[in-house]
C-alpha cells in the first residue's frame, strides 16, 4: 500500500494480521474499493502524513470499507441463486465472527506495543487504526472478486486469433 511508505520504518506497521445464477452486474472498472484507497491516501497527503491528521483521515476511512462491506455483500445477496445465497450467509456470519477476534488481536497488539514502550507513541493510533481498516478492507476485496468471477463467467474474454500472416509463416 502507497499509504503507508512514510511509516513504512516502523517494522509493527507491517505485521501481517492473521483470513450460478448471475444477474448483469455492472462493475465499474475503478471500484469502491480503489476510490476508497485513494481517497484515503489523497487525505493524508493532505494532512502531511502527520499523526494526528492522518489518524481522523483513517478513522474516516473505516466507516466507508464498512459501508462498502455492505454494498458489496448486499449486490452478490441480489446476483447469487438460493444455494449461493445462503453460503454468503454462513459466510458473512463466519467472517463477522473472525472480523471480531481479528479487530481484538489488533486492539491486543498495539496496547502491547504501548506498554512495551515500543514504536513511535505518535503513530501507534495510526497504524492501529490502519490495521483496523485492512481487516474490512479485506473483506471488501474477496467480495469484490466474487462479483467480478460472476461478470467474467457471464461474459468470457474474447478468444484471440493469430495474425493472418502468422498462420501461413508457421506453415512456411
Amino acid at each position: 500500500m502507497s499509504i503507508l511508505r512514510p511509516i513504512a520504518c516502523l517494522p509493527f506497521l507491517l505485521l501481517p494480521l492473521a483470513g450460478l445464477h448471475a444477474q448483469t452486474l455492472q462493475l465499474s472498472p475503478s471500484g469502491g474499493a480503489q476510490a476508497i484507497a485513494l481517497a484515503l491516501e489523497a487525505c493524508m497527503a493532505d494532512a502531511q502524513w502527520e499523526p494526528e491528521p492522518s489518524l481522523a483521515c483513517a478513522r474516516e476511512t473505516e466507516s466507508q470499507w464498512a459501508l462498502e462491506v455492505e454494498r458489496l455483500d448486499a449486490r452478490l445477496d441480489k446476483v447469487l441463486g438460493r444455494e449461493a445465497r445462503l453460503a454468503l450467509e454462513a459466510s458473512t456470519a463466519a467472517w463477522q465472527s473472525t472480523r471480531d477476534a481479528d479487530l481484538a488481536l489488533v486492539e491486543a497488539y498495539h496496547d502491547q506495543l504501548v506498554m512495551a514502550q515500543l514504536g513511535d507513541p505518535a503513530l501507534i493510533p495510526l497504524s492501529r487504526q490502519l490495521h483496523r481498516n485492512a481487516v474490512l478492507e479485506e473483506r471488501a476485496g474477496f467480495l469484490q472478486r466474487l462479483l467480478e468471477g460472476l461478470e467474467t463467467s457471464r461474459h468470457p474474454p474474447p478468444e484471440r486469433h493469430a495474425p493472418e500472416g502468422a498462420v501461413d509463416q508457421m506453415a512456411n
